[in-house]
């Protein structure tokens, strides 16, 4: 009941379930999974099937779970007494084995402040190419009924009371369905014809000597999908548009991204992995702060330097407030769903989200988890633990670039800097500060530092080119 509770009441809010477990990379992922399984639908039956972000009541599509591929890759057998997994497959070699292990595991998405390396349903490969992308999984009892032909005899040689892969949501937690939501409500058709080709460019099978390794082995997965999955958790998910505008800023970035044709398949693949969890982070932290009634969008400092100043200062503290601000925004979302249940006679309802209120400080901890932790992963944010502060760290920073400027133009710095605080909030340099509410925190001083520690990085990344000392461009891909 408190969990049902709380994931209403967070729905309320946010308009998604936004829950610690479904932090950082697992946003993309599912984005990616969702379009994969897509594309893969409509390649099969492209005359009944949606194609990939078409509008509808919902969205169907086909998953992969790679569950052999990730045992491989984590050294992990279904359960103890199954036979190698180099048998399953009818692999020639232990040494063959091996290389596949050394291989996959390290196609494996590092998790910032995982302890421990995962089971196998814990671990997600990449999504470098097309045929590496997969949907969740987690073990479950083997249900021999209902089952096609092949996972019949897949199950018979294992035991009953046996455990095995089932496709299901388990770090999956709908910030990917929001995000493919986003994308296939776009109203500027122009732009998503744009973004699907673009996005249907990483998804689509590569035919290269990786995505048909992959291909093959996902041949042997125990569970996948033999027909389209009616995911009808989409219809629910609310977009809150005229709240925020990170949804807006979502499809304009990703179309950024996605369409550059020049820049490599793998590049264009990261940087949308990171600009996707980075905007629902965002629209989240806004949510919240309309919620509080703040009219105006938050100010975030970014810090490029490396030593403790006056702007690490105000940037921790912004931190700070931001993730006090996502606790309270959910205690006053759990109060005024009380008063509706008590306006609607609901005495059930009236109950269950008042005995939530009194817990509110304890079960915001998850959804405010996932705003500092997805911005941690993603490396806005300068560590996962500890005295933590904004910045942008390389990749961050090539798909902040990447999904500002437009494919083949470049920016003058100063206007670029003046860009990411009209559309951003972000504050990097002292020209931009004396326009914000930051104005008076932090010495101009400090700031002209930081501007040319930004510049600095940019360069070091290959995004900026000194032309003199008083002009230098920002361009989207390096030269």
């Amino acid at each position: 009941m408190a969990d049902r509770s709380k994931a209403e009441v967070v729905h309320g809010l946010f308009g998604v379930n936004i829950e610690q477990q479904g932090r950082g990379f697992y946003v993309a992922l599912e984005m990616l999974a969702i379009a994969r399984g897509v594309y893969l639908a409509h390649q099969e039956d492209p005359v009944n099937r949606a194609g990939l972000l078409d509008d509808g009541d919902g969205v169907a599509y086909k998953r992969t779970s790679h569950d052999l591929a990730r045992r491989i890759a984590t050294n992990t057998k279904i359960a103890e007494g199954d036979e190698e997994l180099g048998k399953a497959v009818e692999l020639d070699s232990p040494e063959t084995l091996e290389t596949l292990r050394a291989l996959f595991s390290s196609l494996l998405v590092e998790i910032p402040g995982r302890r421990s390396q995962p089971s196998w349903f814990g671990a997600h490969i990449y999504p470098f190419v097309g045929e590496l992308i997969h949907y969740d999984a987690v073990d479950r009892k083997i249900n021999h009924r209902g089952a096609s032909a092949k996972k019949r005899e897949q199950a018979s040689k294992l035991k009953d009371n046996r455990k095995g892969p089932s496709i299901e949501r388990y770090l999956f937690r709908d910030g990917g369905g929001w995000a493919y939501k986003v994308l296939r409500s776009d109203r500027d058709l122009g732009r998503k014809a744009a973004t699907r080709q673009g996005l249907g460019d990483l998804v689509r099978d590569s035919g290269t000597p990786l995505g048909n390794l992959a291909k093959a082995l996902s041949a042997h997965d125990f569970d996948y999908d033999e027909e389209p999955y009616e995911d009808s958790s989409e219809k629910h998910i609310e977009l809150y548009e005229g709240l925020s505008p990170w949804p807006g800023l979502l499809r304009n970035g990703a179309h950024n991204i996605v369409v550059r044709t020049t820049t490599p398949r793998a590049k264009r693949t990261e940087s949308l992995m990171h600009w996707v969890p980075y905007c629902l982070a965002r629209h989240q932290l806004h949510l919240a702060r309309r919620k509080l009634g703040f009219a105006d969008g938050e100010s975030i400092l970014l810090d490029f330097g490396n030593e403790a100043t006056p702007l690490r200062s105000g940037s921790q503290k912004s931190l700070t407030d931001f993730r006090n601000y996502i606790t309270n925004a959910i205690d006053i979302q759990a109060k005024e769903m009380i008063g509706k249940a008590e306006s609607e006679g609901d005495e059930a309802k009236k109950s269950r989200y008042e005995h939530f209120a009194k817990e509110v400080g304890n079960a915001a901890a998850s959804p405010r988890s996932f705003f500092s932790e997805t911005l941690a992963a993603v490396g806005a944010l300068n560590a996962t633990t500890g005295r933590r502060h904004f910045t942008m760290k390389p990749p961050m920073l090539e798909a902040l670039v990447s999904a500002t400027v437009p494919q083949g133009t470049e920016m003058e710095f100063d206007q670029f800097c003046a860009l990411l605080y009209k559309n951003y909030g972000l504050v990097t340099e002292n020209k931009v500060a004396a326009t914000s509410p930051l104005a008076h925190d932090v010495d101009p001083s400090v700031l002209d530092h930081n501007g040319k520690a930004f510049r600095e990085k940019l360069a070091a990344i290959g995004l900026l080119t000194q032309y003199s000392d008083a002009t230098s461009m920002v361009r989207g891909e390096p030269r």
